[in-house]
């Protein structure tokens, strides 16, 4: 029974990186500024609960720093990684330096070296914070050739790639059951209407059926239709029935956001949002290159 108490205690220590976790997911990294405190929040709790559980008896350092990983990391392979894998940067963080923090009173260290130590530590951390974003939501520059695809817009019209060529193309990729979708239209909306007036750019939302979960019916025209009503978005809107244009793009989540040039060419892929990253003038940028 003395083995099994504190063992419970550890887990129920690492509930705290469950709520750290998740606040940073909804709230640190969806924010230009608070992103630079989202590592150091962790790194700094992960310290203070492995200082204090050393406390508790002689466990094994190693022993203390996976119990306490132990929550987040099950949440991490539950609701993070499916999709977006460095989300696994979270528990690795979380036992590095609990683990630390466990070994400190071990190892005698002075308080001002250690004072030192935790000032570096939290500034390293924070500017891990934006080049985190970079890794949840990808941005790539690519070249691929031209492929024959036709976009099936929500009023019945069709138009296919050989009347699109002359013009660079932006595809949005969503689905009305994908939060970061539907936290990506607003910009995605300012982007357009700072080029709707432009000849040389042709700019579609495309509604995947694709569900999230196996089995489940997806997105309808009708449904993608009412979203864009309710929330105002005057986007181009396209329906993408059978997965078609999914499947000929070869893609890997939602949202996902291509940029075509005037060839047809897929000249950047940009997967996944993130509220703190800039896609709207990433976006812009690369329009204007493709001039």
């Amino acid at each position: 029974m003395r083995r099994i108490v504190p063992a419970l205690v550890d887990l129920a220590a690492g509930l705290v990186f469950v709520a750290i976790a998740l606040f940073a997911a909804r709230v640190l990294l969806q924010s230009r500024l608070l992103i630079y405190v989202c590592f150091p929040l962790f790194c700094t709790a992960a310290l203070v609960i492995g200082f204090w559980r050393s406390g508790a008896g002689a466990r094994p350092v190693a022993w203390i720093a996976f119990l306490a990983t132990l929550p987040l990391f099950l949440l991490a392979m539950y609701f993070f990684s499916g999709r977006n894998r460095p989300f696994m940067a979270f528990p690795i963080v979380v036992f590095v330096f609990v683990a630390a923090g466990a070994a400190l009173p071990r190892t005698r260290a002075k308080p001002l070296l250690v004072a030192i130590g935790v000032v570096a530590m939290n500034v390293a951390a924070a500017a891990a914070g934006p080049l985190f974003v970079g890794f949840l939501a990808r941005s790539q520059n690519v070249t691929e050739r031209p492929i024959p695809f036709a976009i099936r817009l929500v009023d019945g019209r069709t138009i296919s790639s050989q009347q699109l060529r002359g013009r660079i193309v932006v595809l949005d990729f969503w689905a009305t059951w994908c939060v970061p979708c539907q936290q990506e239209l607003p910009i995605l909306q300012r982007v357009y209407d700072k080029t709707k007036g432009r000849s040389d750019v042709a700019f579609f939302a495309v509604d995947g059926v694709v569900a999230d979960t196996p089995g489940d019916a997806g997105d309808t025209a009708m449904g993608a239709v009412a979203y864009f009503d309710r929330a105002g978005y005057t986007i181009p809107l396209a329906w993408d029935g059978g997965a078609v244009l999914e499947k000929a793009f070869a893609l890997h989540g939602f949202p996902t956001l291509l940029v075509l040039d005037k060839s047809g060419q897929v000249r950047m892929r940009h997967v996944g949002f993130v509220g703190s990253e800039d896609l709207e003038r990433t976006l812009l940028d690369k329009i204007d290159t493709l001039r």
